[in-house]
């Protein structure tokens, strides 16, 4: 569980952040415990939802097909599929969007996406990055064109961020929010019915066609293991973040007290 230590858990008013940083020596593609069974969903959502996780127009081929083989190149094994994304979604963990420079942005032009963090690909498709990221809170005044820009100068570094949120819901394919919201998970459950989820992401450029992929990588855990890990950080989040960022990292003010309650061990119902 080293990646919890990698979480940017501050809570200044500042937020957000592109909280980038040079990938350096760490691996681009992770591989871990989980991969058989990861592996063996994509397989199943490539079979039964193909249209809702992958999106691999023609205009994209020359990229996709240049894509497949840089992580060929890094050892990895390329599964059988009819398209370059499909045999990367047989093949590894993360999740990979493709994007291509637009007049006035970057454009998300094509990519495999079985594990989506509560986004549906159809919604984003074709788009720039300003409406891809239009929920995010403060997105377009605060972090647009500082994107563009980071993405214009990439050059041939590949960079890295997380982010992170809590949901009482462990899926890895969650292309939409409850309905009516998240239910509130009492204190006494919190440490093991709520669940850190985080995606370890890294962008790089594809030197011949010029287009960026924007690799994602779910990492998740019970809120537990957090607690154990960065028990200070985690209580300050809960006693003194913003309203808006808590609700931003999926906590509604209802599931903030019970935290705060589990937190304090009270956990007996009031």
């Amino acid at each position: 569980m080293d990646w919890i230590d990698d979480l940017d858990m501050g809570i200044d008013e500042g937020w957000p952040r592109m909280g980038t940083r040079s990938l350096g020596a760490r691996r681009w593609l992770v591989v871990d415990e989980h991969l058989d069974a990861e592996l063996d969903l994509r397989a199943r959502l490539l079979r039964e939802r193909r249209a809702e996780v992958l999106a691999e127009p023609s205009r994209a081929r020359s990229a996709t097909e240049e894509l497949e083989s840089m992580v060929a190149s890094t050892g990895v094994g390329i599964a059988s599929g009819s398209t370059p994304l499909e045999r990367l979604g047989r093949s590894v963990q993360e999740d990979c969007c493709l994007l291509s420079r637009g007049t006035d942005e970057w454009l998300l032009d094509a990519a495999i996406l079985c594990f989506p963090s509560r986004w549906r690909l159809a919604d984003k498709l074709g788009r720039p990055l300003t409406d891809v990221h239009a929920p995010v809170p403060r997105y377009a005044p605060k972090l647009a064109d500082r994107v563009t820009t980071l993405l214009d100068r990439l050059g041939d570094r590949t960079v890295l961020r997380r982010n992170w949120f809590i949901h009482p819901d462990p899926s890895l394919f969650q292309p939409l929010r409850p309905p009516g919201g998240d239910p509130v998970v009492p204190a006494a459950d919190c440490g093991s019915k709520l669940f850190l989820r985080s995606e370890r992401q890294t962008l790089r450029v594809l030197p011949s066609t010029g287009w960026i992929v924007f690799t994602i990588r779910i990492q998740q855990c019970p809120v537990g293991e957090l607690a154990a890990r960065r028990p200070a950080d985690l209580r300050t989040f809960v006693t003194d973040g913003p309203t808006d960022l808590q609700c931003h990292k999926g906590m509604s003010p209802e599931q903030i007290d019970e935290l705060h309650r589990w937190l304090s061990g009270s956990t007996a119902p009031t």
